[in-house]
């Protein structure tokens, strides 16, 4: 199976491994170390047959650590590629300030390594507040234009006190069904308002 997988990559040099607990999908859980909460995903998901597109969104801001971090995250998801998947990389560079027309391109750039029937995951945890929309966004035209379904969508949850990270806070939230509700929005057809939200009723009662 094809399988595309959007991560936004961290800005700072502060990267350490740590064993995630998920909140959600329990299937996905990992029970060793990783960097980056994707690839603990990718580590209980992975199959020989798999062809997988990993697309690296780097911001150029902060301590500039994107390169360092894109280079831990390759060599991570190699290592726990126990599987044997095929797993090819792309790193995409944006500015942490854009205008409308970065924005164009960055959105193009994502649409534009979608392929048909292709599994898509994405995680959001890392980068500027205006990249989880954009990868939001090319999940939906891929499930609409390129008969993509979904696979996971994850952040990483944080805590911090005083500056620093509480032991134990971090966990993988698996917000998929959330992003399943804006394929029932898109998709709904109601006369009104008030039938409308009388089917999301019945849809969260299933």
């Amino acid at each position: 199976m094809t399988k595309i997988v959007f991560v936004t990559l961290m800005m700072a040099d502060d990267m350490h491994r740590r064993h995630f607990p998920v909140d959600g999908d329990s299937l996905i859980e990992y029970s060793g170390e990783t960097y980056y909460a994707i690839n603990s995903v990718l580590a209980q998901t992975l199959k020989k047959e798999d062809n997988v597109k990993v697309i690296l969104l780097e911001t150029n801001a902060g301590e500039k650590a994107g390169k360092k971090n894109a280079e831990l995250f390759k060599n991570e998801l190699n290592e726990l590629n126990q599987a044997g998947a095929s797993i090819s990389y792309q790193v995409i560079t944006s500015e942490f300030t854009g205008d409308k027309s970065k924005y164009k391109e960055l959105y193009k750039s994502l649409v534009k390594n979608l392929t048909e029937g292709a599994e898509l995951y994405a995680d959001i945890t890392f980068g500027i507040k205006t990249l989880p929309i954009l990868i939001l966004n090319a999940l939906q035209f891929g499930e609409k234009f390129f008969d993509c379904s979904i696979g996971n969508v994850i952040y990483l949850k944080t805590e911090f006190k005083e500056g620093k990270i509480v032991e134990g806070s971090q966990c993988i939230f698996d917000i998929t069904p959330l992003y399943m509700l804006s394929s029932f929005t898109n998709n709904i057809e109601c006369s009104s308002g008030e039938r409308a939200i009388a089917a999301l009723d019945a849809l969260f009662e299933e």
